[in-house]
């Protein structure tokens, strides 16, 4: 699939909800595109210049002109994908040659799984702000919840990038018992 690329340092994975401003030409382009090509666009990370492997196709769910003439858009990621190839137009927009990359599929919470959720329960109510994104929160679904952490902790692009190259989230998972129970015994 051919989709716009926007290269940016938010990680966003399937099912992961931000807001962003948009205000260079290209990009404003991008948003058109989104909205007429129906696939939306992707959202991928660089490490220095070079545009990283794997990204997320995201949708456009809400759009909002802005007082200073740009508009602010909410976003909704619906899968992962690899790019095969990408190039820039004459106005530098990116754009990529992509393939899917299968979802991680949901999957109940296990007892021993459960305080990863419940932190994340802990640090939505901290943060309404960011909470406010998901109404309808998948605490009870421990792939909803690992994909939601990784979003949110400030991980390196290589590691995102290895996260994101996992067929489930048992990697993910592993990984945030080791940080949430380092964390438990700081306190």
């Amino acid at each position: 699939m051919q989709l716009p690329l926007f290269p940016l340092d938010i990680y966003l994975l399937p099912n992961g909800i931000c807001k962003l401003r948009i205000y260079e030409q290209r990009y404003i382009r991008l948003v058109k595109l989104a909205t007429t090509n129906h696939h939306g666009f992707g959202l991928c990370m660089k490490i220095d210049d070079t545009l990283c492997h794997f990204g997320t196709r995201a949708i456009i769910t809400d759009f909002d002109p802005l007082p200073d003439g740009f508009i602010s858009i909410t976003i909704k990621g619906v899968e992962m994908f690899l790019i095969n190839n990408h190039w820039q137009d004459s106005d530098h927009l990116y754009i990529g040659d992509t393939s899917p990359v299968p979802n991680w599929h949901s999957k109940g919470i296990n007892f021993i799984d459960q305080s990863i959720s419940d932190n994340l329960q802990q640090l939505f109510q901290q943060h309404p702000d960011h909470a406010r994104y998901y109404p309808e929160p998948k605490f009870d679904d421990i792939t909803w919840v690992c994909q939601r952490w990784l979003e949110i902790l400030p991980l390196e692009v290589n590691q995102k990038q290895w996260f994101m190259s996992r067929n489930d989230c048992s990697a993910a998972l592993s990984f945030l018992h080791t940080v949430i129970s380092n964390n438990a015994n700081l306190k």
